[in-house]
């Protein structure tokens, strides 16, 4: 089994992140394609059985989504770009996620 780890965590502020974000993140479901509600968090993962790092997108209704980065600094980058999210806003977490 592997082990999936919370590395770093930011919470989102419409004052000065960009909402809903740069992306489009969409779900799709029995009743159809829909997007996801505005993120109030984003959290930095990895896993011992993989390579790389995963940045989770933390909406209110507790349904999340992912994206997949070869790097730490990749997943720093993704957020930046999408959100405006700097470096030095993230608070290290190293939890069990």
């Amino acid at each position: 089994m592997s082990a999936f780890q919370s590395l770093f965590r930011v919470e989102l502020a419409a004052a000065h992140h960009l909402p809903p974000g740069r992306a489009k993140h969409r779900l799709k479901d029995a009743s159809g394609v829909h997007d996801f509600p505005p993120f109030r968090a984003l959290e930095i993962c990895s896993s011992s059985s993989d390579r790389g790092f995963y940045l989770i997108y933390e909406p209110e209704s507790g349904l999340r989504t992912d994206t997949w980065h070869e790097t730490l600094d990749d997943a720093f980058g993704q957020a930046e770009w999408e959100f405006g999210v700097s470096r030095d806003e993230w608070a290290k977490t190293d939890r069990p996620y």
